[in-house]
């Protein structure tokens, strides 16, 4: 309709207000509408020019580059799904790694469609559906893919569907990797230092997709999801050392640390914990009294405000 007004004005226009010849009326309104996208392209060029956005260009090649070789990838989520979909086809990015979206795999045609790209990945049923007759479990897809270490499975963006009360597969255990979580059998244990290295290994490396600076994008978009994600990653392990670290060992400048560092934290769960291990440091030998001095203001002040809280 608005369309038709334009003409329906320009017409008006041209027959009306300007004395052109026949061949000058014909030339007003194409130069009109040239000048009208012109003035809209000058007026939002600067709202939307995202030559200089690469957030989810980063984002999606954070998730994939650092993976092991031959990495089965399940994911959930459209930005996971869609930026490694746009490296994996377009750029031709790790190409060994094999990458499922959860959400695709409930449906029929999924498995006859996408099998052909997924050498190697075995399908028990039609969809994965563990309701339908000709549908399976995850836990059965993952009996069938994920036991082989050669070959590590990984979860990004969290399980589609719960198999079990409290949460998770049945007979599987998600450890941190990076910006994801690798997928263990419930029987294989990981060693906190085999871990620590492992899982510093994937984290994607900082320098190469340090998101912009906080404020730049409305919190409604899909950068902002991307940047705290991407800070979520690294906050992930440093939270699961910290949770770690002190219970390998007694030493005196570790157990003040990680009291510092849960305080830090800021969130009403941290405090009971920068408080246990504030009253375990200032037992220690080592602490000296101005130490003990200190540490023990902050845990007359906290554990007042960690008692109004509950």
């Amino acid at each position: 309709w608005l369309g038709v007004g334009a003409s329906v004005f320009a017409h008006w226009l041209i027959s009306s207000i300007v004395p052109l010849t026949s061949k000058g009326r014909a030339l007003v309104g194409p130069s009109l509408a040239v000048l009208a996208v012109l003035a809209r392209c000058y007026t939002a060029f600067e709202q939307c020019d995202q030559s200089d956005n690469w957030v989810l260009h980063d984002y999606g090649l954070g998730h994939l580059d650092p993976l092991p070789r031959n990495s089965i990838l399940v994911v959930k989520g459209d930005i996971i799904t869609n930026s490694i979909r746009y490296h994996q086809v377009c750029r031709g990015v790790r190409p060994d790694v094999r990458h499922l979206d959860q959400s695709m795999m409930t449906y029929e045609w999924y498995t006859p469609q996408q099998s052909k790209h997924l050498p190697g990945i075995k399908f028990p049923k039609g969809l994965y559906h563990p309701y339908k007759p000709n549908g399976y479990s995850m836990r059965e897809f993952l009996l069938e893919n994920a036991l082989n270490e050669d070959e590590p499975t990984f979860l990004c963006g969290g399980w589609y569907h719960d198999e079990q009360e409290g949460g998770g597969i049945p007979g599987f255990i998600l450890m941190p990797m990076g910006a994801c979580d690798i997928i263990l059998p419930q029987s294989e244990k990981i060693g906190f230092q085999r871990w620590a290295k492992l899982s510093k290994a994937v984290l994607p490396n900082a320098t190469s997709y340090w998101p912009p600076a906080p404020g730049i994008f409305a919190i409604d978009t899909w950068e902002q999801v991307a940047m705290t994600d991407f800070w979520a990653m690294w906050h992930r392990r440093a939270e699961d050392i910290l949770k770690a670290c002190p219970e390998g060992g007694q030493l005196d400048y570790i157990i003040k640390n990680a009291g510092v560092a849960w305080g830090r934290l800021q969130r009403p769960e941290s405090i009971d914990k920068m408080l246990y291990y504030f009253r375990k440091f200032v037992k220690s030998s080592a602490a000296s009294p101005e130490e003990k001095r200190e540490i023990k203001a902050v845990i007359k002040q906290y554990a007042k405000y960690s008692r109004n809280q509950k």
